[in-house]
């Protein structure tokens, strides 16, 4: 059996890196994920978002890019203050509380040149607070120079003031079937429209890819139907946009389809806690013609449009409920069926004796997925899904969530759980078996069917595959550790990043020395501190 947990202090650039923010406070890996292959050189690249940084003004953010190759992260440790056009480079915010790099991902091709692009936020930059999100075009000398100016590509501007557009962001696939990549923008605090603080509703804006933006900027007000469009939210308090994902195919039509995360759902503003809802959308050639879609008329306006996934608890008025909602990711194939299937956090969950231990859901996809339009998260059972529950009071787990990619190489896709509050990530490995009794007890974990990674505070505030960022063909895993709250004014650590290498099949053994029957690159020897032995 190999080791279920590993302490980050074992990482040596064997089997991952360390990536070091650069200043007291930045909060460098508040948001991470995969970059695609920005500069097409064949290999993954990373995005790492440190929205506490201050380049122009206070808070006005930093992100930066990590490129990927064979050698990425040999010695151990990648300081981010060291890129400089070789091995990645940095992405300044403009502006004073911008926040640049709250959220970041990969774009997809959104022009589709061939080259992968970057989706970078900055929610508090615009003249009203009404957020900017930017995307920056891929080519074989984006970041040469060690920089990259937020002109090498677009801005897209919010619309309401104070609305953080931006706050998610995420590349969805072709959701319209016109061959180009599209893009999901979450604005949780959008309001009605007699504007009530504190009572959100939260949007949402869908852009399509092509030759939108050559004007250097969009704004979010001109969508119309043909260039994207707008998904509201008349329910106060619901902060529809809070998180943002693709949800793959998970219908099974041939056609991608995203998720929007409303953690707000049932808030005691409107007599209930928050519960949380997350929307499902399903893509298609007519998707948003209008130029507006209605998520509270889901699943009423059209069974074909998606359906809803309620959370459970709706607490008290002393309980802000589970926020289901909080976090949403694509999860992949987790079972081997050949639909893609999406995972929720709710990181807010308590237990019989514990309080905000967190939770998280998989929903499996599949041609009825939608039902009757409604799912409620209390109704996985092993057939349609199954919940993670968290095991450690005020553990956060569902603080964030995300699609691993195959990390040990055995077919299925793999996910990975942040507990921010416990400073801890949970990977399970996919199997056909996975969740079959309607729960995965995290307790059980033992390096064959998922491991624990642990190591500092704040630990799994952001989580996100990483692709294949060493090029040795297996998929690999990027955690964020960002330290302090944005809300502190300064920081006692400038944040970091983790890389972990996946390894193959059967098991993953990252502390130890390899004895099982797997090919592939060795971890060599460790001084981790779970025991046995397993597979390179």
């Amino acid at each position: 059996m190999s080791n279920q947990l590993f302490n980050l202090s074992n990482l040596n650039g064997r089997i991952g890196f360390s990536i070091n923010g650069v200043t007291l406070g930045d909060r460098s890996g508040f948001s991470v994920s995969s970059a695609g292959d920005i500069n097409g050189d064949g290999n993954a690249d990373l995005i790492i978002g440190a929205p506490g940084a201050d380049p122009n003004g206070l808070f006005s953010g930093t992100s930066y890019v990590v490129f990927g190759g064979p050698d990425v992260g040999a010695s151990g440790n990648i300081e981010l203050a060291d890129l400089d056009g070789t091995n990645g480079f940095v992405i300044a915010g403009l502006n004073s509380t911008g926040f640049l790099g709250f959220s970041v991902s990969s774009g997809g091709d959104i022009n589709s040149d061939g080259t992968s692009d970057l989706l970078v936020s900055a929610p508090g930059a615009g003249p009203n607070n009404n957020g900017v999100s930017y995307v920056i075009f891929g080519g074989p000398t984006v970041g040469s120079t060690g920089s990259v100016d937020l002109s090498s590509g677009f801005a897209i501007n919010g619309v309401d003031p104070a609305e953080f557009s931006g706050h998610s962001i995420s590349n969805l696939g072709d959701v319209n079937g016109d061959g180009n990549d599209d893009i999901l923008i979450g604005a949780p605090n959008a309001l009605l429209p007699i504007a009530s603080p504190g009572l959100n509703p939260g949007e949402a804006y869908v852009v399509f890819g092509g030759t939108q933006g050559t004007g250097g900027s969009l704004d979010l007000s001109t969508l119309d139907g043909t260039n994207g469009f707008l998904l509201t939210s008349s329910v106060a308090g619901n902060l529809a946009g809070f998180s943002v994902s693709s949800a793959g195919d998970i219908n099974g039509d041939g056609i991608k389809d995203f998720a929007i995360g409303a953690p707000g759902s049932d808030s005691p503003l409107t007599d209930n806690s928050s519960a949380g809802k997350t929307y499902v959308v399903f893509g298609g050639s007519g998707l948003g013609a209008t130029g507006t879609l209605d998520l509270s008329s889901i699943p009423s306006s059209d069974p074909k449009t998606g359906f809803v996934i309620n959370g459970i608890d709706k607490g008290s008025s002393l309980d802000l409920g589970d926020r289901a909602g909080w976090s949403v990711s694509d999860a992949g194939d987790v079972n081997g069926d050949g639909v893609s299937d999406l995972i929720i956090g709710a990181p807010s969950v308590d237990s019989d004796t514990q309080t905000d231990v967190g939770q998280a859901y998989v929903v499996f996809g599949g041609t009825d997925v939608a039902g009757t339009g409604n799912l409620d998260l209390a109704s996985l059972d092993g057939t349609n899904g199954f919940a993670i529950k968290g095991i450690e009071a005020e553990g956060l787990l569902g603080s964030s969530v995300s699609h691993a990619g195959d990390l040990d190489q055995d077919g299925y896709a793999d996910i990975a759980i942040g507990a921010k509050g416990a400073g801890k990530v949970y990977v399970l490995f996919g199997s056909e078996g996975l969740g079959t009794t309607g729960s995965v007890d995290l307790s059980t974990l033992d390096g064959e069917n998922g491991l624990v990674i642990e190591g500092t505070d704040s630990l799994g505030f952001s989580v996100s595959g990483a692709k294949d960022v060493n090029s040795d063909s297996i998929d690999d895993l990027v955690i964020g550790a960002p330290g302090l709250e944005l809300s502190r004014a300064n920081g006692s650590t400038p944040g970091n990043s983790y890389v972990l290498f996946g390894n193959v099949a059967p098991v993953i053994d990252l502390n130890g020395v390899s004895t099982g029957t797997g090919t592939g690159t060795g971890t060599g020897t460790g001084t981790g501190t779970g025991t046995g032995t397993g597979t390179g």
